[in-house]
């Protein structure tokens, strides 16, 4: 299994940096986790068939997580017509707001995406989903609350991948990370400034808490990126990992 970054950045494109989305493949299929607004153009980059992409797992309602989602379904509609289901996961009411952001960004074309082979399902807090050979672990988070935040675990191919989503600590975390072969984790800042985002000081002091085989840092303001103090795996758009 592979992990292939086509957005790491934060909200405001720190770096150059696309929004959040990462390709999860094994096989001929791939998932994506998150699917901000830039990542059309970043599978196009990587030459990647939209559909051979079979799942879409959101894990909060903010524009560079899940802002993505109307450019694949235009895409899936009217570039290459899609013939393969496709099931889009997230939290409560994620069918309402995928249709209300498809027809605030293309008027018109939510009762076309209606008439796809396309599935919503919500998932819950602690509760396992299992779609398909693929089990979905979510777990609640802090960030803002609006917006449903979430972090994410992928349990596929005999493979675990976890993801922190957008949040402040949270000792969910430390559940969801719990023999992860890779678990990306957010980290705004080096120092923590504000609520719903983690800092690097404070990963220092708790990253021993996570059992995973690989911890990588998503998510950087510039301050971060930058920092040559920083000792964890950074993300950098375009990055391959392997599981």
């Amino acid at each position: 299994m592979k992990i292939t970054v086509l957005g790491c950045g934060d909200a405001f494109g720190s770096d150059g940096r696309h929004h959040t989305s990462f390709l999860v493949s094994a096989d001929d299929e791939h998932v994506l986790l998150d699917c901000g607004a830039s990542t059309l153009i970043q599978l196009k980059k990587e030459k990647i068939d939209l559909e051979q992409i079979s799942t879409i797992i959101i894990s909060h309602y903010h524009g560079d997580h899940y802002g993505g989602i109307p450019f694949f379904l235009i895409s899936s509609l009217f570039e290459r017509p899609r013939k393969a289901p496709l099931t889009i996961i997230g939290p409560e009411g994620v069918y309402e707001r995928c249709m209300q952001l498809q027809e605030a960004m293309y008027a018109g074309t939510s009762d076309q995406v209606k008439e796809m082979d396309v599935r919503f399902l919500p998932y819950k807090h602690g509760q396992p989903l299992q779609v398909g050979d693929k089990t979905i672990h979510a777990r609640e988070v802090s960030h803002s609350p609006a917006s449903i935040p979430h972090a994410l675990r992928l349990d596929w191919k005999e493979k675990s991948i976890a993801f922190s989503g957008d949040t402040s600590w949270n000792d969910n975390l430390i559940e969801l990370s719990k023999d992860t072969d890779a678990f990306i984790c957010e980290c705004n800042f080096i120092k923590q400034v504000s609520f719903g985002h983690l800092s690097y000081e404070e990963l220092q002091e708790k990253h021993e808490l996570f059992e995973t085989k690989q911890l990588w840092l998503t998510h950087m303001a510039d301050e971060v990126i930058h920092s040559d103090e920083v000792n964890f795996k950074k993300l950098h758009d375009g990055l391959t990992i392997e599981c």
